[in-house]
């Protein structure tokens, strides 16, 4: 089979992106013409990548962290927020055929620089902009509102509110930011909120390659009611943490490029996607960051067919998986999907 016929099979598939993050998923064009409307000096595409991109592994999370806050900075009006929002899902539609499409973002993360924007038109901002997209592609698009374990839990409590005020938008709530110095415990009266609510519950857990990533997992299930796991990579180095997976049927948000690049897997090759699907888990595949990263969700499904092995009907088996979980309500998917 040539390049082409691979490209146009991997293309054809109709897919589902579970785990991507709003403010991170900026269309590069867009990107640097804000970028010098502030006044930046990006004269070359080099400039560009220096500022905004990562593109091989990380040295140290302050430089990594810094490339984040360049993006947030430039989301200093509702006009940009709609656009990038947008563009979000045009990109996801036309260059790799996403169907169903959950966003999730952090109110917290922007309005600590640009408290002036207000929750209520930030929010509205970002479901203009994906209405929008939503009208123009047979695609459906979910909001996720993502707390940060960086900030104090009354902090937290509040945006969780926020999220159920606004339940039917918001789909469910995410717990991110440093996994390693935040574990999950103490956020669980949050969570448990959430659930009760009728919130769907997906946690960032089990990313760094670190000893008690794998539990963090576990915690994330039976104290925080995740019924889906952002990442989850480490679970393939505890054979208890699979089971639970497996028994309880929870999904893996998987992102390999991501994965990649914050030194969670060693190289590409050794990403365990397909080998957890192999052992029972559910495993889907995600983009994460594509607007700093510089990629886009085709390039996660050439990296699972062909550094990983994956056949085409073990992704479309994955985006099965994936369509199920996702928290977009089932009249909406029915109208886009086609399990193809």
């Amino acid at each position: 089979m040539n390049i082409e016929e691979i490209n146009r099979q991997l293309f054809d598939i109709h897919k589902v992106e579970l785990h991507c993050h709003l403010e991170l998923a900026f269309r590069a064009s867009t990107m640097r013409e804000w970028a010098i409307e502030d006044g930046m000096e990006i004269g070359s595409d080099e400039d560009f990548e220096r500022e905004f991109l990562i593109l091989a592994p990380m040295d140290d999370l302050p430089t990594v962290l810094n490339k984040f806050l360049q993006t947030r900075d430039r989301l200093s009006s509702l006009e940009r927020i709609e656009r990038l929002a947008f563009e979000a899902c045009e990109d996801m539609y036309l260059k790799s055929n996403v169907r169903l499409l959950e966003l999730r973002y952090a109110p917290s993360f922007t309005l600590e620089v640009f408290p002036e924007l207000g929750a209520e038109k930030l929010h509205e901002a970002i479901i203009k902009g994906c209405k929008r997209a939503e009208m123009m592609y047979p695609m459906a698009v979910g909001l996720i509102c993502l707390l940060q374990r960086i900030k104090t839990n009354k902090e937290n409590m509040y945006w969780c509110d926020f999220a159920i005020e606004h339940k039917g938008e918001f789909l469910a709530v995410d717990l991110a930011d440093d996994e390693v110095g935040y574990p999950p415990e103490p956020f669980a009266p949050i969570f448990n909120k959430a659930k009760a609510a009728g919130l769907g519950v997906t946690i960032h857990a089990g990313e760094p390659y670190l000893p008690q990533a794998p539990q963090n997992i576990v915690t994330s299930i039976d104290l925080l009611h995740a019924d889906r796991i952002g990442h989850g990579v480490q679970a393939i180095h505890d054979e208890k943490v699979i089971q639970k997976l497996v028994e309880e049927k929870i999904p893996l948000e998987l992102c390999p490029t991501s994965n990649w690049l914050t030194q969670a897997v060693p190289n590409l090759a050794a990403h365990p996607l397909k080998t957890l699907m192999e052992m029972g888990v559910k495993t889907t595949i995600n983009s994460d960051d594509p607007g700093v990263m510089g990629i886009d969700l085709m390039d996660e499904y050439h990296i699972a067919h062909n550094i990983l092995g994956m056949s085409i009907d073990q992704m479309k088996q994955c985006n099965s998986w994936a369509a199920e979980a996702s928290y977009i309500p089932e009249e909406k998917k029915r109208k886009v999907w086609l399990n193809k």
